[in-house]
């Protein structure tokens, strides 16, 4: 077998040299490349997680206030500037507060049914739906006063009028709504009933009656 002439072969080797560094380097790049993927892929999927732990966990405390499809919808649920508070927004649903304070329950249904400025759309006594005015804002609000936990959205009166917009949310469907309605309409026939007897025991002659 003949031997390249020694200059033949350096320049070989010489060339072979750039090769195989581009070579490392394209090595190095792919695994730089693939090690970032995976961390945004760890990152992304650490967000998600507590994105959704946020949302479970406003579901379990405010669940009462909104209906299902509203939690549904969320994308993210996070602490609030202010104590035993939550933001969440969704992209259709749009943006809530939700409060869990028994005086701030009490406040916004004194608000809500005293303010003039104020409408009440629903109130069982224990939930309050309505909406008041701040400038061109409206802020809808959700009360259950049972929980001593408050749901608020603003929105625009030039976009939205106030009560299409709880139609819209169906913020009617509320749990604290439907489970104090089908109270009220429970004890409805209880009270019917004591009514009744009362009446029929006001009817029966006394005994001083029927001796004269």
């Amino acid at each position: 077998m003949k031997s390249l002439p020694r200059p033949l072969l350096a320049l070989c080797v010489a060339a072979a040299l750039p090769l195989a560094a581009c070579s490392q380097e394209a090595q190095q790049s792919e695994a730089t490349i693939t090690a970032d993927e995976e961390q945004t892929t760890t990152a992304s999927a650490s967000n998600e997680a507590k994105e959704d732990e946020g949302v479970s966990e406003a579901r379990e405390t405010f669940g009462s206030l909104v209906p299902a499809s509203v939690f549904d919808d969320f994308d993210s649920c996070k602490p609030a500037g202010v104590k035993n508070s939550m933001d969440c927004s969704g992209p259709k649903v749009g943006q809530f507060q939700f409060s869990k304070s028994e005086s701030k329950a009490a406040s916004m249904t004194q608000l809500l049914t005293e303010l003039r400025s104020a409408r009440v759309v629903k109130d069982t006594g224990r939930a309050v739906v309505g909406w008041n005015t701040l400038g061109n804002t409206a802020v809808i609000t959700v009360v259950d006063n049972d929980e001593g936990t408050v749901a608020q959205q603003m929105t625009s009166m030039d976009q939205d009028d106030p009560e299409d917009r709880i139609k819209e949310l169906n913020l009617l469907e509320a749990p604290a709504v439907l489970e104090s309605e089908k109270e009220s309409e429970s004890a409805a026939p209880s009270s019917e009933a004591s009514a009744s007897e009362a009446s029929e025991a006001n009817s029966e002659p006394t005994s001083s009656e029927e001796a004269s």
